[in-house]
């Protein structure tokens, strides 16, 4: 079998926004902390002084990269547990602070992660109000109806940076001005601006400082870094209460051992990307627009969901197929050799997508969804193997 034949029986995966490939340099970062270094970070020896400070290291780097200080950055095991302690921190301290649920007030985006929605329908059956922002028909919040949603009970607001599902790119910035803007009128603390960032710096800036959020969520797995990893950015930790016990790490915010080759791993990951991104971001996108164009062009009645050109990440597209059950395309594709998914892994087995019914008002544009996430190691030859194999069965 020569290297053609070998190539053409290879398979394509393009759901990067499930799980991205681990760069090589992470894995090599990684290796001493398996079996040579393997102190605990909470000992008092030389071997747990010694993985304190490459803790230590790598805290400093996720901050630096990140445009934050190194005891802002708490790590986790990655984006569900950031989000839920962004979320339960929140609510917590406020009940703390003596506040009743029916007295506290959340606004989030209808096209959140369930590790979000899942949390405020939590809360919303213990009583706080929750208030649901809809989308544009590219998945941006309505900024009318953001700002018209503060009450004086508002405590937090969590709306994504990058859209997992349509790869759309929220106005962060404007939106947490406008919260920023509510705190000034009320000369309050609350409410805090929490985005899930987990989509976003291996395809746009992440500046804590240009964005002016309180409360940041990252994921390793989405980065070329390994699973299990991530953190919460928390600007001021007198705000956020712990939802786990058993330990001081991580200031007291999430105990148990630091994993500390995966932290290395998540660090230089992110450190990686911080460094490299734009000179891949545009060959990407390149590759997008073509799928797309082609796409759009060849296949009858399908429809681009999301924002067009830079209002979205180089590496998504996702594309409605009317009246095709999502699920079914799905396993076409992967018995075709091509790895796509229909919505968020976390949602594998729920009917259809509730991000992309949120940009169509619940319209039969929703049927046979599917979600073609690209990384920096797709390739054109891939990409028009996907485009014709597309063609031929629809």
């Amino acid at each position: 079998m020569n290297t053609t034949q070998r190539n053409e029986q290879t398979r394509i995966y393009l759901d990067n926004g499930a799980s991205t490939a681990v760069d090589s340099r992470v894995v090599a970062v990684m290796q001493p902390y398996w079996s040579e270094h393997i102190g605990n970070a909470g000992s008092l020896h030389a071997e747990g002084r010694y993985a304190k400070n490459i803790l230590d290291e790598a805290r400093s780097s996720v901050a630096k990269s990140l445009h934050a200080i190194g005891e802002q950055v708490i790590f986790t095991s990655g984006g569900t547990e950031s989000n839920n302690l962004a979320i339960f921190g929140v609510i917590e301290k406020c009940l703390e602070q003596g506040k009743k649920p029916e007295e506290l007030h959340i606004i989030t985006s209808a096209v959140e992660h369930n590790s979000i929605t899942d949390c405020y329908a939590h809360f919303e059956r213990k009583g706080v109000q929750v208030t649901y922002i809809p989308v544009d028909t590219e998945g941006r919040v309505d900024v009318q109806k953001f700002e018209s949603a503060f009450t004086e009970n508002t405590v937090l607001v969590s709306c994504m940076y990058v859209n997992n599902e349509i790869g759309t790119i929220e106005h962060i910035k404007e939106l947490s001005g406008i919260v920023r803007q509510v705190r000034k009128n009320n000369s309050a603390v609350y409410p805090l601006f929490h985005t899930d960032a987990s989509q976003s710096p291996a395809w746009v800036t992440v500046n804590i400082q240009k964005l002016g959020v309180d409360l940041l969520t990252l994921d390793s797995q989405k980065i070329y870094g390994p699973k299990g990893a991530g953190c919460l950015f928390v600007r001021d930790r007198e705000h956020i209460s712990p939802m786990m016990f058993g330990g001081g790490q991580e200031y007291g915010l999430r105990p148990g051992t630091p994993p500390i080759p995966l932290i290395v791993g998540f660090a230089k990951a992110l450190e990686l990307v911080e460094e490299e991104r734009e000179t891949y971001v545009k060959e990407v996108a390149e590759l997008r627009d073509w799928l797309i164009a082609y796409i759009l062009k060849n296949v009858d009645n399908v429809v681009l969901n999301g924002a067009f050109g830079e209002g979205r990440i180089a590496g998504n597209i996702n594309i409605s197929f009317p009246n095709i059950d999502d699920e079914q395309l799905v396993i076409e594709m992967d018995v075709r050799g091509v790895a796509v998914s229909a919505k968020s892994a976390c949602l594998s087995g729920i009917e259809g997508s509730r991000v992309v019914k949120a940009l169509h008002n619940g319209s039969p544009k929703n049927s046979g969804a599917l979600r073609f996430s690209l990384s920096r190691y797709t390739t054109k030859s891939e990409i028009e193997r996907c485009a014709q194999w597309l063609q031929t069965s629809h």
